[in-house]
């Protein structure tokens, strides 16, 4: 198990200057944007604007404070994304466009590359307790808000822990705790 607290992880500002990302995992180790085959990071958006374009690659979107985006695909509307809602996946080669409702939003990107990986990310809302959860291999366990214990180790907001092996975790919460979960599989190609 490896912890990865968003502080840790430098910014990166965005070309178009309309926001900072920064990077909490990409595989290979090195991998730019243009060789990962999975990667996951945490943006903060500042301003309206195109999304990246990502052909190629999958997708999951979801927010973690500030109002929501509308994501527009040309003059239609695609999907509105609000704290609490559960993670939108989509083709990252689609031509979108994020407005925010009000104000700076942060976002949890999950991204993997076509033929090479594929993910799932889901929503998990934990009320105060003992909570059993057993994970698949190459498993990132993001809290989005809240607390918890495992194994030992605390996570607070904004921190995560990834396992490489498949583990039956028991995570301890002390209050109501959001945790974003994403899991991600090789081709057998690319999985020695």
């Amino acid at each position: 198990m490896h912890i990865i607290r968003l502080q840790d992880c430098p910014p990166s500002t965005w070309k178009n200057g309309g926001g900072s990302t920064r990077q909490l995992l990409a595989y290979p180790p090195g991998a730019s944007l243009d060789s990962f085959t999975y990667r996951v990071s945490v943006a903060e958006v500042d301003s309206d604007g195109p999304f990246s374009h990502f052909a190629g690659v999958d997708r999951s979107l979801a927010i973690l404070a500030g109002d929501g985006l509308v994501l527009m695909k040309g003059p239609q509307l695609y999907a509105t994304l609000r704290p609490g809602d559960a993670p939108l996946a989509f083709d990252g080669g689609l031509p979108l466009a994020g407005l925010r409702l009000a104000g700076k939003v942060r976002d949890f990107n999950v991204m993997t590359r076509q033929g090479q990986a594929s993910h799932c990310c889901r929503q998990l809302v934990l009320a105060a307790g003992s909570h059993p959860l057993p994970l698949p291999p190459r498993s990132l366990l993001f809290v989005a808000s809240g607390q918890l214990h495992l194994a030992g180790q605390a996570l607070q907001s904004m921190e995560a822990c990834w396992l490489d092996d498949a583990a039956d975790v028991v995570l301890h919460c002390t209050a109501a705790t959001t945790l974003l979960l994403a899991s991600f599989t090789l081709m057998e190609s690319t999985d020695d």
